[in-house]
């Protein structure tokens, strides 16, 4: 590939991401956030006035444009944080082929300069700024994480452990619902109280959305036994449903924080598993003693 092709390619790349983070920014009524935003713009945009400085300018088309609303529409529902962090998770690639253009492209000393700048904006000072927005999303993933994973644990080894001790989906999904209930509002109070003890929460918002969290997955995960399918068919598919929840919560998590999405899922699968398996053999252990439905 030439060289200006390479160059009109990374000028289309900076003047997307500035553009968006503009408009993220037009859009946002948090002063602070919109200072942010617009300065992850401006910053974007002086990259694309390098590029387009050595390739040509260049302009957003229909496709560019249809993805800019996509990534609009990403943060009005997922957040900002999120939508910054996941389109940075090429920044490696990008990296890489800029320092290769510096290593082997003939290049002005001043050009050789700015683009070393621009390298160090790529790997630090981006997801730094974007960790600087401030979100209920991500100011209380911890109380999201802890409603969510708590339900699925739960309310697996509830239904693990009714199925070795009686063969009816109903009973079994009554059950777990009013478990799950009853330990929503228990989680939700768990939830207020520990975030008294923390600077910058807000106790009655953390309760709210641990406890809110907790009953959409006791909802998600009972479904299929109040449905009336077959125990082990509504076994499998409440099974099925809660690491569908876990895999989409651990990604929205994992890219948040800049984490490793595949061991902490798979870690949490493998816990959720021994639980269904401990419920099963406990239920299985019950129905020995004599005590049948």
């Amino acid at each position: 590939m030439e060289w200006t092709e390479r160059f009109r390619r990374y000028a289309l790349d900076e003047l997307f991401d500035s553009v968006l983070y503009a408009e993220m920014a037009r859009r946002e009524r948090d002063p602070r956030n919109r200072e942010v935003l617009e300065e992850m713009s401006r910053e974007e945009r002086e990259h694309y006035l390098f590029w387009s400085r050595l390739g040509g300018q260049v302009e957003l088309g229909p496709r560019d444009r249809a993805r800019l609303r996509a990534a609009l529409l990403m943060s009005r529902v997922f957040g900002k944080v999120f939508t910054v962090k996941l389109l940075e998770m090429h920044e490696e690639g990008v990296v890489r082929e800029y320092e290769e253009v510096l290593a082997t492209a003939n290049l002005a000393p001043e050009d050789r300069e700015q683009l070393r700048r621009i390298i160090e904006d790529e790997r630090e000072h981006e997801g730094y700024m974007a960790g600087q927005i401030d979100e209920v999303s991500v100011r209380y993933l911890g109380s999201l994480a802890l409603g969510m994973s708590d339900a699925i644990i739960e309310l697996s080894g509830v239904h693990a452990g009714f199925l070795g001790y009686t063969s009816s989906s109903l009973q079994t999904g009554i059950a777990g619902l009013i478990v799950g209930v009853s330990a929503s509002m228990s989680m939700a109070a768990a939830a207020y109280v520990q975030a008294k003890q923390e600077v910058g929460k807000r106790p009655g918002l953390s309760a709210l959305l641990t406890g809110l969290m907790y009953m959409v997955t006791v909802l998600a995960l009972t479904a299929p036994f109040l449905a009336n399918l077959p125990i082990y068919t509504a076994l499998a598919a409440s099974v099925a449903v809660a690491l569908v929840v876990l895999a989409a919560f651990t990604f929205y998590s994992s890219v948040i924080r800049s984490a490793p999405f595949l061991r902490e899922f798979l870690e949490t699968t493998l816990v959720v598993f021994l639980v269904v398996a401990a419920g099963y053999a406990f239920g299985e252990f019950v129905r020995s003693l004599g005590f049948q439905v």
